[in-house]
């Protein structure tokens, strides 16, 4: 579970198209205090792609922040519009595979359904080839651990 998933679950079961928040609200559906960054930069509340943990935590919800400030310590977040092809909310929670490849798309940023078959599988394979040499006493030179978090590429 990443840091920042329970603010992904609370917005995504949100009703409305705006949330104004507190930074205290924030931090009662996350169960933690805020970094002091967050606090002190209006940039920690950025909407980069890749972006920071926080950032995928909002963004991996459909939403995206708005108005930030932080005398008042406020943020604003919009639900960002879907494009017409893109389901909704309660379709992607009835088809499962398609929060898959949406996932999949916004993490990796490729388009092609194939082309993200592919580079999955080739992922796969060197992961689990890697893990049977390992366990058979063989080294593998490139072999590197998989992060703990989805990559940022």
């Amino acid at each position: 579970m990443g840091k920042y998933e329970l603010l992904t679950h609370y917005l995504e079961n949100q009703p409305g198209e705006i949330w104004d928040a507190q930074f205290s609200d924030v931090e009662r559906v996350l169960g933690f205090p805020l970094p002091r960054s967050a606090h002190e930069y209006p940039a920690w509340w950025a909407n980069q792609v890749p972006g920071h943990s926080q950032t995928r935590g909002w963004r991996d919800a459909g939403w995206e922040t708005g108005q930030v400030d932080l005398a008042a310590k406020k943020v604003q977040f919009r639900r960002r519009r879907r494009e017409a092809s893109h389901a909704s909310l309660s379709e992607m929670r009835a088809n499962p595979i398609r929060d898959l490849w949406e996932r999949a798309h916004r993490i990796t940023g490729i388009e092609d359904r194939d082309a993200l078959i592919e580079a999955a599988l080739t992922a796969l394979i060197r992961r689990e080839a890697g893990k049977q040499l390992i366990a058979m006493g063989g080294t593998m030179p490139d072999f590197t651990v998989p992060p703990r978090e989805r990559p940022t590429w």
